[in-house]
C-alpha cells in the first residue's frame, strides 16, 4: 500500500500523464488496485484503463472485464479514446495470452481495427500494438512484426515511451519466433535498455525472463540456465513471466539429469496456472510436463499428456501445436505406429509452408531425415535431439560437454531406470535414477573393472582379487582387508547410491544394472596399488613370496611385523583388528617374535603393548 492515499485526477486530467498512470507504468499494480477497484467508490476516468490494466496483469481478469463494462455502461456515447484503447488493449491482450482468442479478435480486431486512423497517435500505438498481439499469438509473426513496427511509429510521434518500449519487445518475440535469434535478442536488448531508463522494472523483469528463456531453449549453456535460475529467486510481480521462467527451468533441469528439480518447477507452474485459470498456461504446463515425462519415464508415458495437451491446445496457437505434434511423432516412433508418424509429420510440412515457425522446422529437425538439423544458425539443442531420435553416439561427446546428461539414456536407447552407466571414452561414470542423472568424472581406473566384476552376479573375494590385482592364489588372512577397503571407496565414489553395491552370500554384487557404452580396458596383473604405503597390507606378488622362502601367503608372525614397523607400537587388540586375526593368533605370532628377539614388549597386564626391537650393536 502506498505511504498516503492517492487524490482522485481532475475530470480535465489527460489519460496516461496522472499519478495512478505513473504507478501503472512502474509496475506498481498492487498499489493501483489497492486504491482504485479495492477501496470503491468513485475513480477517475483517466485512471479506468490503468486499473483495468493492473487488474489483468495480476490475473484478476474477470474483476478486469467487470470494472470495463461498468464504466463503459456509465460513459455511454462520451467514451474517452484513450481510456477505451487502453481498456480494449490491456483486456485483450490478457485474453490473447490466456489462449481465449475470440474474445481477444472482438476487442483487438474486431474493434480495434475501426480505431487504425484515429487522429489521436496515442491511441493509434496501443491499437496497432493490439492487431500485433492478436498475430503474434496466433502464429502469424510476419503481421506481428509489422503491426509492431507501425505501433512504434505512432507511438514515437505521440511521445509515448512506454508503448514504444512494448512495441519494440514485440517485434524482437515476433523475430525470435521466425528464426532470426540473434536480431530478436537485439531488439529484445534494447526493450530492456528502454524500460530500464523509464524505471519500468516489472517491464525490465518481463524482457529478462523472454531473452532468458530464448537463450537457454536454444543455447543450452549451464551460464544460460544460471540466468533462469536466478530470475526466479527475483520476485515477480507478473504471473505470465514466472510461468515461463518455472516450465522452461523445468525443461532445462530435466535435459540435465535433474527431473526431481524439473518435477517442483512444474507443480508451482501448475499451482500458478490453476489460480489464474488460464488456458495458454494449463498447455505450457503441459508440454514442459511431458519433456520432463520423456526423461523421466521414456517417450511411451507421454501418451496420456498428448491427449490432455491436444483438448487444451486452440488450433490458431502454432507454437503449441508444433510441439505438440513433434511429441506425437516421438510417441508413434515408441509404440512403432509408422501411419501415425508419417501423418504427423505431413502436419508438421504444411504447418512450416504456411507459418515458417521455428517451433515446426525444430520438430522436422529432428525427426525428418529430409531436413537440416536446425531451426536456425544458433539453434544448438535441435541437433542433440536428433541424435538423440536417431541413436547416433557420436554426438555423445557434445552431450557431455553441454551437461545435457539427461538425454544419455535415450540416446543408448534404454529406457529410463536405474544403472550405472559407464563411458571410458569421456572418462565418466552416470549414476542413473529415474531422470535423475549423477555424474562422476574421471573414475579411479580400477572402478570400470569393478564394476563389471560386480555386475556379471555374485563376486566373491576370490573373483574380485583375481579380477583386479590378477592374483591367482586368494589368502583371507592378506586379501580380506583391501577388498573391503576397495568395495568401500567405490560406494563412497557411488554418493548418494551405497545401496547400488551389496554384500551378497558369496561375496558382493549390485542391485543396479551397470551398461557399457564401450569396452572398459582389461584388467592388468600389475595395477597400481589402491592404497597409500603403509595403509593397509601390501599385496605381495608369487614371485616375492617365493625369494622369502614362502609358497604362499606370509606367516602371521610376517604381517605382525610388518604392522609393528608401520605403528612403532601396538596392543594384541589393535593388531588383531588391523589385520583381521584372532587375539590368540596374534599372541603367538608376537611370542614367536619376542623369542627371536625382533620384538619386545612393554607395560604390564592389560596394558602391555608391543614395538620392534632396536638393533644391537
Amino acid at each position: 500500500m502506498p505511504k498516503r492515499a492517492r487524490r482522485l485526477a481532475p475530470p480535465n486530467a489527460v489519460v496516461g500523464e496522472t499519478e495512478l498512470a505513473r504507478w501503472f507504468f512502474a509496475g506498481r499494480y498492487a498499489d493501483v488496485i489497492a486504491t482504485t477497484y479495492d477501496r470503491g467508490g468513485e475513480i477517475s476516468p483517466a485512471d479506468v484503463g490503468f486499473m483495468v490494466g493492473a487488474l489483468t496483469f495480476v490475473d484478476r481478469v474477470d474483476d478486469a472485464r467487470g470494472a470495463f463494462e461498468v464504466w463503459r455502461a456509465r460513459a455511454g456515447a462520451a467514451l474517452a479514446p484513450r481510456t477505451l484503447a487502453a481498456c480494449r488493449f490491456f483486456l485483450g491482450l490478457a485474453w490473447a495470452r490466456a489462449g481465449y482468442f475470440d474474445r481477444s479478435f472482438a476487442l483487438l480486431v474486431a474493434e480495434g481495427f475501426r480505431a487504425r486512423h484515429d487522429p489521436d497517435p496515442w491511441v493509434r500505438a496501443l491499437v496497432f500494438q493490439g492487431l500485433a498481439c492478436q498475430c503474434y499469438f496466433t502464429g502469424r509473426y510476419p503481421g506481428a512484426a509489422a503491426n509492431a513496427l507501425r505501433a512504434m511509429q505512432a507511438a514515437h510521434e505521440a511521445g509515448f515511451v512506454y508503448a514504444v518500449m512494448l512495441a519494440t519487445d514485440m517485434r524482437g518475440h515476433s523475430l525470435v519466433q521466425m528464426g532470426q535469434l540473434q536480431r530478436g535478442i537485439a531488439l529484445l536488448e534494447q526493450a530492456n535498455k528502454q524500460a530500464r531508463r523509464l524505471g519500468l522494472t516489472n517491464n525490465a523483469y518481463a524482457v529478462d525472463t523472454s531473452i532468458a528463456t530464448y537463450v537457454t531453449r536454444f543455447v543450452p549453456h549451464a551460464e544460460a540456465l544460471d540466468r533462469v535460475e536466478a530470475l526466479l529467486r527475483r520476485r515477480s510481480h507478473d504471473s505470465y513471466s514466472r510461468r515461463a521462467l518455472l516450465t522452461e527451468a523445468a525443461v532445462q533441469r530435466a535435459l540435465r539429469g535433474r527431473c526431481a528439480a524439473a518435477v517442483e518447477a512444474l507443480e508451482a507452474a501448475d499451482r500458478d496456472a490453476l489460480r489464474g485459470d488460464t488456458r495458454r498456461g494449463k498447455v505450457t504446463s503441459l508440454l514442459a510436463r511431458l519433456w520432463v515425462t520423456r526423461w523421466q519415464l521414456g517417450p511411451a508415458s507421454c501418451r496420456a499428456l498428448i491427449d490432455q495437451a491436444r483438448e487444451l491446445i486452440e488450433p490458431r496457437d502454432v507454437a503449441f501445436r508444433a510441439e505438440l505434434l513433434g511429441f506425437e511423432i516421438l510417441v508413434a516412433r515408441a509404440v512403432g505406429d509408422g501411419e501415425r508418424v508419417e501423418r504427423s509429420l505431413g502436419e508438421l510440412r504444411a504447418m512450416w509452408r504456411t507459418t515458417q515457425h521455428c517451433t515446426a522446422k525444430s520438430a522436422l529437425g529432428q525427426f525428418d531425415s529430409e531436413r537440416r538439423a536446425t531451426a536456425f544458425d544458433e539453434d544448438a539443442v535441435t541437433p542433440i535431439l536428433r541424435a538423440v531420435a536417431q541413436r547416433d553416439l557420436g554426438a555423445l561427446s557434445r552431450i557431455v560437454s553441454l551437461g545435457v546428461v539427461g538425454v544419455i539414456p535415450e540416446l543408448l536407447g534404454l529406457v529410463p531406470g536405474r544403472r550405472m552407466i559407464l563411458i571410458p571414452s569421456e572418462d565418466l561414470l552416470l549414476l542413473e535414477d529415474h531422470g535423475n542423472v549423477i555424474v562422476r568424472h574421471r573414475p579411479p581406473r580400477w572402478c570400470p573393472a569393478l564394476l563389471r566384476i560386480l555386475a556379471s552376479g555374485d563376486a566373491s573375494k576370490e573373483r574380485i582379487v583375481a579380477g583386479l590385482w590378477g592374483l591367482r592364489a586368494y589368502h583371507p588372512e592378506l586379501h580380506d582387508p583391501p577388498v573391503r577397503t576397495t568395495i568401500h571407496r567405490l560406494r563412497t565414489f557411488l554418493q548418494p547410491h551405497v545401496s547400488w553395491i551389496e554384500v551378497s552370500d558369496t561375496g558382493y554384487r549390485t542391485t543396479v544394472p551397470v551398461h557399457l557404452v564401450a569396452g572398459a580396458e582389461p584388467p592388468i596383473a600389475d595395477a597400481a596399488p589402491l592404497w597409500e604405503e603403509g595403509e593397509v597390507p601390501r599385496l605381495a606378488h608369487r614371485e616375492e613370496l617365493a625369494l622369502r622362502g614362502t609358497a604362499g601367503a606370509p606367516e602371521p608372525r610376517q604381517l605382525v611385523y610388518q604392522r609393528l614397523d608401520e605403528v612403532e607400537q601396538a596392543s594384541v587388540p589393535e593388531l588383531a583388528r588391523a589385520l583381521e586375526m584372532s587375539n590368540s593368533t596374534v599372541l603367538r605370532a608376537l611370542r614367536t617374535l619376542i623369542d627371536e628377539r625382533r620384538v619386545e614388549s612393554i607395560g604390564f597386564a592389560r596394558a602391555t603393548r608391543y614395538r620392534l626391537r632396536a638393533p644391537t650393536a
